[in-house]
């Protein structure tokens, strides 16, 4: 008869083995769980989670979770809940439009089969009834030692000597097994197992949604199938393509689907022949020669506890075929002691401490018998490199807090780690290598510029490295909510409750921030509100949103400077272009642009570089160069509110002397109520603390961004990235917000001084 096995593939590799080594012919079907259930009850793809998305409005884990609850689901029966009531109507639906998958033929095909089912522990009723097996175990004492650790270090660092006199009397290292390994410990073992030269299977489950060919294609939609590097992960993304196929790749749902599947991939790991491995207590069934070290024997690891969180609740799981939650956990405990007492060269271990958390010792460590054992000798054996790495630990605790280690004395006795001596000096790195992987063309912008002027190793890590990490912040997306609004507030038929209403339904935003957003969205409205109103004094009545501006830079290498500047306002006059540049800026604003003598606060003259030699702008004629501030806190006790929300909005920056020019773009700027602190009188022209550049000026700024933009690019192509933070007036403008002070361990004699620039001698030419 045949028979069906069914068991997870780590354990139909041991069975195919038995057998083999047998030399018997059987006639079984292998199956794991997850099939024998699709085809009991159902399967389903892609498009019933797109049909659920798509007419309901759920959003993908929801989608999921309804579906997932359907298998107990019985679309003939009349329920008491009106959860079970809508999971029914949805089974019925599903079923109506062809979006479940039913394998007719399979509850007649194991009528005259025997099922054998292996290491499934976690079976539920329903599970039970379709597979004809009921899953009955007891909780068995056992006599072993558990040693606690006051540390996950401590924990592996002991486990790592352990399997080293393991080996050393003899065991082979392919039957020493880690098991119970959660994700806090991967790091650490990892590091540890490498200082003793322990070599180790560990598959960290990397996404390749985190791949740079992931990111490549998202941004391309093209894969490069030449690569044969490149060929484990492109045949995933074809095979995740294929399974939405049937989906519109323009429909934004097919987006969510996509990424969802590529986070859901898995990197292939690499397997080591000889080395530690690490099983799945409920998976894999331990033989009697192998040794095994469960660690993280802690409280709400291991037993898993399970809560009564689920969408169907232990109070309506009587109408179903579920257990309640209560049953689970006390199974869960008897499992657990189980497969312990089936382990027979086993080593228990737990820790009261990682980087970030406390934990408790197990309950079940007293419930089944184990006696605790604390380990207060920490060995010092078989490796020098991680000895000398704790002596260094000692060391800082003893001169940072005074704590001095009973081991300090007899590890600093013995190795000399040249304590407090180190070089943080940038090296270099290969230059043909470096240009080899540069994208191309290598675009740089006044954000890179000014990060390279502030301290070249910081370019060499945001840019180069592209260490830094993008979050998505509440304080990003109001960002990129203004840049929206404002991009398109002066289109024809422009609505504000149309466009914010439409901008937000695409965020899920969280209580607080949709309390928040109240403030903001009256704050953007009174904004463009005052944007009109001041588009009334002016004769600048052509704009340019967001306007993408490129100037490809004079090397053998391809190298372009780009910038996208918020707001163009200019004016035609036969073939001249007059215009006026303005910046949205949140916070205190800085106009002064002195420091752009050391290649800082160079935003503003980088536009009129880039306007200048882009070309797309038909002669340009400078007006000026503001920033304008957005997002303002009032103060509730001023007395002229009104005011004081006008004069916030005012432009800040340089104007032209010219005044025939000025005029016309600023009608009032005798006593200007566009732009601020300008003020002009027909006796003594203009007031001294108005800020004017003139044509000369204005040119020789063009001349000197030009300099240092060149100047730059062929350093940042030479791969100059010395460690070289900037002290500006008395204050370190390139460590104080810095996120990698953490990576260049700065010296002071890494910092270069720089003089308060008091005026634009430095540019020459006139004044």
């Amino acid at each position: 008869m045949e028979k069906i096995i069914v068991c997870p593939n780590e354990q139909k590799l041991n069975i195919l083995k038995e057998l083999n080594n047998n030399k018997e012919l059987h006639s079984i079907k292998f199956m794991t769980k997850q099939e024998f259930i699709r085809n009991y009850f159902f399967s389903y793809n892609d498009d019933a989670i797109y049909y659920l998305m798509n007419k309901y409005n759920f959003n993908l884990d929801v989608s999921k979770v309804y579906l997932s609850n359907l298998y107990v689901i019985d679309i003939n029966k009349d329920y008491n809940n009106k959860k079970l009531l809508f999971l029914r109507d949805l089974k019925k639906e599903l079923i109506d439009n062809n979006l479940l998958i039913f394998n007719k033929l399979f509850k007649d095909y194991i009528k005259d089969k025997t099922i054998e089912v292996f290491n499934y522990y976690d079976l539920d009723k329903y599970e039970e009834i379709a597979l004809n097996y009921k899953l009955n175990i007891n909780k068995v004492n056992i006599n072993k030692k558990v040693y606690e650790f006051n540390s996950i270090e401590e924990e592996i660092n002991y486990i790592c000597i352990k399997i080293i006199e393991l080996i050393n009397s003899g065991v082979d290292i392919n039957k020493i097994y880690l098991t119970n390994v959660s994700n806090d410990y991967l790091y650490i073992i990892k590091q540890l197992f490498k200082y003793y030269n322990i070599p180790i299977n560990i598959n960290f489950n990397d996404s390749i949604y985190g791949t740079k060919i992931v990111q490549d294609y998202l941004k391309t939609k093209e894969l490069d199938l030449d690569d044969s590097n490149k060929n484990n992960i492109n045949k995933k993304i074809i095979n995740i393509l294929e399974d939405l196929s049937n989906i519109d790749s323009n429909d934004p749902i097919y987006d969510k689907l996509l990424i969802d599947k590529l986070k859901n991939t898995k990197i292939d790991s690499i397997k080591l022949n000889n080395a530690v491995n690490i099983k799945n207590l409920y998976d894999y069934e331990f033989k009697e020669d192998e040794h095994v070290f469960l660690i993280g024997f802690n409280q709400d690891i291991l037993p898993v506890i399970r809560k009564d969180i689920d969408y169907i609740t232990d109070n309506i799981k009587d109408e179903v075929d579920m257990y309640k939650t209560d049953y689970l956990n006390n199974r869960e405990k008897n499992i657990v002691s189980y497969l312990l007492s089936k382990i027979n060269n086993l080593y228990l271990s737990y820790k009261l401490n990682s980087p970030f958390s406390r934990f408790y010792k197990s309950p079940l460590i007293n419930e089944i018998g184990l006696e605790v054992d604390h380990i207060l000798d920490d060995k010092y054996l078989y490796s020098n490199i991680y000895n000398k790495i704790r002596l260094g630990e000692m060391l800082d605790y003893y001169y940072l807090y005074g704590e001095k280690n009973n081991k300090l004395k007899e590890l600093n006795t013995h190795y000399d780690i040249n304590y407090k001596s180190y070089n943080n000096n940038y090296t270099g790195i290969n230059n043909d290598t470096y240009l080899k992987n540069l994208p191309y063309p290598l675009r740089l912008s006044y954000t890179s510029i000014n990060s390279y002027n502030e301290c070249n190793f910081k370019y060499y890590i945001n840019y180069v490295l592209k260490l830094n990490i993008y979050e998505d912040t509440f304080a990003a997306y109001i960002g990129s909510l203004y840049h929206h609004l404002l991009a398109i507030y002066m289109t024809p038929g422009f609505d504000f409750n149309t466009e914010y209403t439409k901008y937000i339904s695409e965020k899920n935003l969280s209580l607080k921030e949709k309390v928040l957003l109240v403030r903001i969205r009256k704050d953007l409205e009174d904004f463009i509100d005052i944007l009109k109103k001041q588009q009334l004094l002016t004769g600048y009545d052509n704009f340019y949103f967001e306007k993408k501006l490129l100037v490809p830079i004079s090397n053998d290498i391809s190298v372009e400077f780009v910038g996208y500047i918020d707001k163009i306002m200019y004016y035609k006059k036969m073939d001249d272009t007059y215009y006026s540049i303005i910046d949205y800026k949140t916070g205190t604003i800085d106009t002064n642009i002195e420091p752009m003598k050391y290649g800082l606060h160079m935003q503003l003259p980088s536009y009129l570089y880039l306007i200048n030699y882009s070309k797309e702008i038909s002669n340009p004629i400078f007006t000026g160069i503001y920033y304008q501030n957005i997002l303002h806190d009032y103060p509730n006790w001023s007395k002229n509110l009104e005011k004081d929300i006008k004069d916030k909005y005012l432009l800040k920056g340089y104007s032209t002397d010219n005044i025939e020019v000025l005029e016309r773009f600023d009608s009032t700027y005798q006593d200007s109520e566009l732009i601020k602190s300008m003020k002009y009188n027909e006796d003594k022209g203009f007031y001294s603390y108005t800020k004017l550049i003139n044509d000369d000026t204005m040119y020789q700024l063009i001349r000197y961004s030009k300099n240092i933009i060149e100047k730059n690019s062929k350093d940042i192509l030479d791969s100059k990235f010395d460690i070289n933070p900037k002290v500006y007036n008395n204050e370190n403008i390139s460590c104080k917000y810095c996120q990698y002070k953490d990576l260049c361990f700065m010296k002071p004699d890494n910092i270069i001084y720089l003089d308060k620039v008091e005026n634009l001698d430095f540019l020459g030419g006139e004044e």
